[in-house]
């Protein structure tokens, strides 16, 4: 190799070592609010550093998302039974969400989808790809509060 080579692949290095630590610094502030969707529409809302929770009826049927004894013994402080659009026969199945405010982490803890990917992903902090059951339709996602916008145009 040539010093010509050796320079090109040395400052490449240097450029995506600096956009990768670039990229990784500049996340901004971690995001407090989870939000459970339903296809498009949000079912759950819960707000981490105010330790709440809003609660939005489903369109497939008003009675759900209800408030549940978490199932588990691994610190959950809350849980929801949700309609998924998972079918078995006729009967949509529920999804069970579990929240822990003092992790700030929320979870798919129950479906019955064949593979469980939700269920798989486990505890889930804002840090990441956000959770999903696909069959089912359902989506857990951190988001900003708009407290801090500095103007609207």
């Amino acid at each position: 190799m040539k010093k010509k080579d050796y320079l090109l692949i040395g400052g490449l290095f240097i450029i995506i070592l600096i956009s990768f630590i670039w990229i990784n610094l500049s996340q901004g502030k971690p995001s407090t609010i989870a939000k459970v969707y339903h296809i498009n529409d949000v079912v759950i809302e819960v707000d981490f550093s105010k330790n709440t929770y809003q609660l939005y009826p489903q369109k497939v049927d008003n009675n759900y998302p209800k408030l549940i004894e978490p199932l588990s013994k691994e610190g959950a402080d809350l849980a929801f039974v949700m309609l998924g659009d998972f079918f078995i026969g006729d009967r949509r199945t529920e999804l069970i969400i579990e929240v822990d405010f003092d992790t700030k982490s929320i979870r798919i803890e129950r479906d019955e989808t064949p593979k469980q990917i939700g269920v798989n992903r486990n505890w889930y902090n804002g840090k990441g790809l956000p959770v999903v059951s696909l069959p089912n339709k359902v989506s857990i996602r951190f988001e900003q509060t708009n407290d801090d916008l500095d103007g609207v145009i």
